[in-house]
């Protein structure tokens, strides 16, 4: 039961990272390719998730594990969730729960962070990354709990952004956990061993950047908007 679980939890990582690949660099944004894709992301990802909470639950314990998981499924939750609010404009019970457990994870990671800093000195590459992560998993909740407050007066698009900053964030999050997973077929010397931690977000928060960038200046909204120009 345990090596299934574990050989079914590499698998949907797999195609969770295809999937993600795929999705945000082939196929018109919106388009049949890219709605196919991103499902194929969203229930990988749905099973990397519950399959992590098992592993975690019943085998054996990982904060890295735990707070990766949490972490990619909130912000592919949410990412889908915001196409639904699109239309209603009304979040429902559970995008207020989900935000709020989020909320309370992301504090629950830093105090463990903590606890493993105050343990080994300062010197915990797993503290920092219960730290970092934990950091960004309570303010995604945060700031979803905010926009759902304020969804009445958002800007144009906001969806769109909504949408992109989710999954590129929870992609992100999953070719981290892919290079720290697979470090040692890397053969890095033990002075770069902090390089596959770092390396998918200093690529792809660029990216991000830049997408968004184009896209407002597309649609016209921020800086882009008509009455700014």
């Amino acid at each position: 039961m345990e090596k299934a679980l574990i050989i079914s939890h590499v698998v949907a990582g797999s195609a969770t990272l295809l999937s993600g690949l795929l999705a945000a660099f082939l196929g018109k944004k919106g388009g049949w390719w890219h709605r196919l894709s991103g499902r194929v992301f969203y229930w990988s990802m749905f099973w990397v998730f519950i399959s992590a909470i098992l592993l975690i639950s019943f085998v054996r314990f990982s904060a890295f594990l735990m707070v990766i998981a949490v972490f990619s499924w909130y912000m592919t939750f949410s990412g889908v969730r915001v196409l639904m609010l699109r239309k209603t404009l009304q979040p429902l019970f559970i995008d207020w729960l989900a935000a709020c457990l989020t909320m309370a994870f992301g504090l629950f990671s830093m105090g463990l962070g903590l606890y493993y800093q105050w343990q080994y000195e300062w010197a915990s590459v797993l503290g920092y990354l219960c730290l970092f992560f934990g950091f960004f998993t309570m303010q995604t909740g945060w700031l979803n709990f905010n926009g759902f407050r304020t969804v009445h007066k958002a800007e144009k698009m906001w969806w769109w952004f909504a949408h992109m900053n989710s999954m590129c964030g929870a992609l992100i999050a999953s070719i981290t956990a892919f290079l720290v997973q697979n470090g040692r077929a890397f053969d890095l010397p033990s002075s770069m061993s902090w390089v596959p931690w770092v390396f998918p977000a200093m690529v792809g928060l660029p990216l991000v950047s830049y997408w968004a960038n184009k896209y407002r200046k597309k649609f016209r909204v921020g800086k882009y908007a008509v009455g700014n120009n």
